[in-house]
């Protein structure tokens, strides 16, 4: 049925009984909310069941996406020794032995650094919720001691209770040892296999799709590959500087547990905002409760400082404009991912949606360069205000 105009000739009268079409009575905004509501609907649950679908493969879904991420941060030392001369295998696997070499280090670095002072970090928190608590009963705000104990030494006290809980609910997510040794090997397996790859896999990819289709998804494959290489390289370099920036600062300030504080630090600055937040806050609590007030004030002018300063110098040179996201849009996309997928949901939200944001761009830029199609006008860097007079024309020549 068109969708004509409601006071239009051919909204007036039904061809088969010479009255109105009680159909083209309701009007033509609300038949166009009511589409929109229906495709929305739609793609809703279509987001939902895929969702579900990943999360009863949970196993595969992290370990690939994983084995993802790694590739994408190991890949250009691949291409770099490959213009070098190096054969591609050669060179592909001297990248995995040295890439999985210093990232079981890493790995084994920070898991015995955590585990070592797990205990006295616990202490130190402890420790400066007590101050806290006796900050709020005895300063300016004087509340009274039961308010203070429920938000500082009750709350401590939950959570240290609770800590074996906390930790066997992530080691469920995974429901055995069994599962995290053979998700490990997996994803060596599958890392291996993408740094030998030469685009073979993603070759076979875009042959599934319908043939006038194929150039869209190539265009949106190496965008999307850009902009994962890009994110990744740029998230280990900026959280490496983050807590390297913060060592003599902690140790001018004379705190304690200088290194596990720094490792806080990168696995924190891990997660875009809140993880950051997180691990200063508990930076910001044990200098307080190693030296006082005033350095606590002190360590967490400098730790936003570095962040910032970081953040936005260094961050668009290493990024450019390729993945450019509003905070607030990574603040909300952090949370969601969150919600949905704890720590893991965190960590991937804001790299899932620069590459969505990238392959939509890309995409629309290659469909107008196609002959016949209405080139991109000039506009700003990332093609918006193009972008939405494109898609109107565009839209028009189709309905032609």
């Amino acid at each position: 049925m068109p969708m004509t105009a409601p006071d239009s000739p051919a909204s007036s009268a039904s061809p088969e009984n010479g009255g109105r079409d009680p159909r083209l009575e309701v009007a033509f905004g609300v038949r166009v909310a009511a589409w929109w509501s229906v495709c929305f609907v739609a793609i809703i649950v279509a987001l939902w069941l895929l969702v579900r679908l990943l999360n009863s493969i949970s196993l595969v879904t992290i370990t690939v996406t994983v084995a993802v991420m790694i590739t994408a941060l190991l890949e250009p030392a691949v291409r770099f020794l490959h213009r070098l001369g190096v054969p591609r295998a050669l060179a592909g696997i001297l990248v995995f032995v040295l890439g999985i070499v210093g990232l079981s280090f890493l790995v084994w670095f920070v898991v015995t650094q955590v585990t070592d002072s797990s205990e006295l970090i616990q202490n130190e928190l402890q420790d400066a919720a007590e101050t806290i608590r006796d900050w709020l009963i005895n300063g300016p705000l004087e509340l009274k001691v039961q308010d203070a104990e429920k938000y500082t030494t009750n709350l401590g006290d939950t959570l240290s209770e609770h800590r074996d809980t906390i930790v066997n609910g992530f080691l469920q997510t995974a429901n055995s040892a069994i599962a995290i040794i053979s998700g490990s090997v997996f994803c060596l397996f599958a890392t291996l296999f993408l740094m030998l790859d030469d685009g073979a896999i993603f070759r076979w990819f875009v042959r599934i799709f319908p043939p006038h289709t194929r150039e869209h998804v190539a265009e949106g494959g190496v965008a999307a590959w850009k902009t994962l290489t890009v994110y990744m390289r740029s998230l280990v370099l900026l959280a490496a500087l983050n807590a390297l920036a913060m060592v003599p600062v902690m140790m001018i300030a004379g705190m304690p547990l200088v290194v596990p504080l720094a490792v806080l630090l990168f696995l924190g600055s891990l997660v875009p905002l809140i993880g950051v937040l997180v691990a200063g806050a508990v930076v910001c609590l044990i200098a307080l409760v190693a030296n006082g007030i005033t350095s606590a004030i002190v360590v967490g002018i400098a730790l936003v400082l570095v962040v910032q300063l970081f953040g936005n110098l260094l961050n668009p040179i290493i990024l450019g404009k390729f993945v450019n996201i509003h905070p607030l849009a990574i603040l909300v996309t952090v949370t969601a991912g969150t919600l949905v997928a704890g720590i893991f949901g965190a960590f991937v939200a804001v790299p899932l949606v620069a590459v969505i944001n990238n392959v939509a761009h890309a995409v629309r830029q290659h469909h107008r360069s196609l002959p016949g199609n209405v080139a991109e006008p000039a506009g700003d860097a990332n093609g918006s205000a193009g972008d939405a007079a494109g898609d109107a024309d565009g839209a028009t020549r189709q309905e032609a």
